[in-house]
Parts: structure tokens; C-alpha cells; sequence
């Protein structure tokens, strides 16, 4: 699983092989991680919406619509003010999928990993 269990004797390892989603700074909160302003048409979230049939002027916020676990997973570290040291001061949900350099949404980073089979962790 990628899981390596070790003594507390030998150092820990928590994971090998995982690819990191982001690295958050000390002023991470709640907000960035699970944000609820306005869906926005061209986020991950948006998207979904509108594959389900949901007009535009209906989106409403992520704060609206926690009870949606596939709009809220989708919302997920996508606050505009993000801040992912990854990507080296560019501000908002963006990171670098490695190893192709594609700087992406954090969603769509995470699902593409996914499909490629690969692990992820997130460090904050």
C-alpha cells in the first residue's frame, strides 16, 4: 500500500512512492482547505454540476450544497488564495503533477494520478 510500518528505533517512513498534491505553509486553515464561496463555472466542481444537468445560475456555493460529497470532494483545497509551495508563488488550486511538469487544478491532479495508479499525500 505504500504504507511502510517502522520501529520508532529506525525513523519513520509514512509513505514511499507518493507523489505530493501540495505542500501548505503554517497559515493553511479551514477555509483553504474546504472553501464555500461561489462555484465558479470552470472549476472541477462547476464542472460536475453541469454534467449532471445543474444550470449555471444554479451552481450556488459550496457551502450550499456540503450535503454533495461529489461537489464537495471537488471543492476541496480549491479557495483562490491558496498558497501550494509547489508551485513556487503562483497563488490559487494549482499544482504540479510530476513527473510531465503539467501545472493543474489539484482535483484534476489527483484524479489523473489516480488513474495513472499512483499515490498522493498532502503536507501541511
Amino acid at each position: 500500500s505504500g504504507m511502510e510500518a517502522r520501529s520508532e528505533t529506525s525513523g519513520g517512513v509514512l509513505c514511499s512512492g507518493a507523489y505530493c498534491l501540495a505542500v501548505l505553509g503554517d497559515s493553511v486553515t479551514t477555509d483553504h482547505i474546504s472553501p464555500v464561496f461561489k462555484i465558479r463555472e470552470d472549476t472541477p466542481a462547476g464542472r460536475y454540476l453541469k454534467d449532471c444537468g445543474v444550470d449555471v445560475k444554479d451552481f450556488s456555493s459550496l457551502g450550499a450544497r456540503r450535503g454533495c460529497a461529489e461537489v464537495m470532494a471537488r471543492g476541496t483545497f480549491s479557495n483562490l488564495r491558496l498558497v501550494n509551495l509547489l508551485m513556487h508563488g503562483k497563488v490559487g488550486p494549482w499544482t504540479l503533477h510530476i513527473p510531465s511538469g503539467d501545472e493543474l487544478l489539484i482535483y484534476d491532479a489527483a484524479e489523473r494520478y489516480q488513474r495513472e495508479g499512483a499515490e498522493m499525500v498532502i503536507i501541511a
